[in-house]
């Protein structure tokens, strides 16, 4: 079965454009996609929570997600 690592980009989406900042990947393997998918959501919401209300709002802050399939291990 595939596991999972997920990569999470925190975005501002401005009417100037978007920009995000640099990937971070989340130190933690998922047994399936269900799992990363769900810890994208849990992690999104922990980091916009540290950024706080005003910061979010003022820069229009939010977050993409990636699961990435890791290589078997042997």
């Amino acid at each position: 079965m595939a596991k999972f690592t997920l990569i999470i980009w925190v975005c501002s989406f401005l009417e100037t454009g978007t920009t995000c900042l640099p990937p971070v990947e989340i130190k933690k393997v998922y047994n399936n996609w269900y799992e990363c998918s769900r810890g994208a959501h849990k992690e999104s919401a922990l980091i916009l929570s540290k950024l706080g209300y005003k910061y979010v709002n003022k820069h229009h802050i939010a977050t993409k997600y990636g699961c990435q399939e890791l290589p078997p291990t042997i």
